[in-house]
């Protein structure tokens, strides 16, 4: 369904529709788990709809709930109309050959209903051919044709093919309509809703996907390990060969919590601002007894590996995982 948080970005597009102002190609931008890709799966199932009228009022919950035969064909991704373009797994790149049959799907006759859209996601995974042959069809664009690029990294795409776009902002939604979506959808009414938003960066998809592949789990062994560490109850080589199966970006986003919070804590903050308030005592504890100075640059060597990572740059895991626990040593 299409999701609370997205009522403004639907109804501009919405009225875009009604007005004839559709543009003909759209990048929907926003940090990662707010659900653009279910948006556009949404979006373009208004578009071909069979039984969409110009006259309807609630048309953000009818698109959600319609069964017709071309909203059955999105949904399986099976409408001739259609056209998703993917990694053919994931963390590789999108490759020129899949955009130059872009170019081809925009400029078939339609089969079925009005439009031909196409779906990029994520936009920011082409390479550079792939970036330069989509630009030609941005610069010619097809009638009937909608393209859709989706990226959490709209840094990374050129200017060119930004200026190209009309930007359709998902921002993170505000807490409280977060907090109140992702407490129905959790599998345990327990569960601390607004500490699984925190730890997700606000993003409540990212939240339901934290708790229901056990990576609460994972977080609380990381932390209970860095603690150990701090207190040099624990050998950083054998603790990074048991952190191997964490996804690099994850491990470095949950150390950047880690750090953050024991930055505040020595500056002064309450500790109902931290965010991973389940460790407020032994981050307590730590912060009597590291250096502000040192834990700042940890935080620099974090954002700095981040960066890197995120640009494409290759690692050495093991030797990453290593360096990462031996440099929060020389923090405590």
């Amino acid at each position: 369904m299409v999701f609370p948080w997205q009522k403004e970005q639907w109804h501009q597009l919405w009225q875009a529709l009604l007005n004839n102002r559709l543009p003909h190609a759209l990048l929907f931008t926003g940090i990662a788990g707010t659900g653009k890709a279910e948006f556009a799966g949404h979006f373009t199932r208004l578009l071909l709809c069979q039984n969409r009228l110009p006259t309807d009022t609630d048309v953000f919950n009818a698109a959600a709930q319609c069964t017709c035969h071309a909203c059955r064909l999105i949904s399986g991704r099976t409408h001739p109309n259609v056209l998703w373009i993917e990694p053919d797994k994931e963390g590789q790149a999108i490759k020129v050959d899949q955009i130059r049959e872009v170019s081809e799907f925009i400029n078939q006759t339609s089969l079925q209903g009005e439009y031909r859209i196409v779906i990029i996601n994520p936009a920011d995974h082409m390479n550079t051919n792939a970036s330069n042959a989509l630009l030609k069809t941005l610069e010619e664009p097809s009638s009937g044709a909608v393209l859709i690029l989706i990226t959490d990294q709209a840094s990374h795409l050129p200017a060119t093919i930004l200026s190209r776009c009309q930007h359709i902002m998902f921002p993170r939604p505000q807490a409280a309509l977060a907090i109140e979506w992702l407490k129905n959808q959790l599998p345990d009414s327990s569960m601390d809703a607004e500490l699984i938003l925190n730890l997700s960066n606000g993003a409540p998809l990212a939240a339901l996907e934290f708790v229901t592949k056990e990576i609460p789990i994972v977080r609380h062994d990381l932390f209970q390990a860095l603690y150990g560490l701090s207190k040099h109850e624990t050998d950083p080589i054998q603790l990074a060969a048991q952190l191997q199966d964490i996804d690099s970006l994850r491990l470095l986003d949950f150390m950047l919590t880690w750090i953050t919070d024991l930055l505040r804590l020595q500056s002064g903050s309450e500790k109902n601002t931290i965010i991973n308030r389940d460790f407020a005592p032994q981050l307590a504890e730590i912060g009597q007894r590291s250096q502000i100075s040192n834990n700042l640059r940890f935080m620099d060597y974090l954002l700095q590996l981040r960066g890197q990572i995120c640009s494409g740059i290759n690692f050495n895991k093991t030797l990453m995982i290593e360096n990462l626990l031996i440099r929060w040593m020389e923090c405590v």
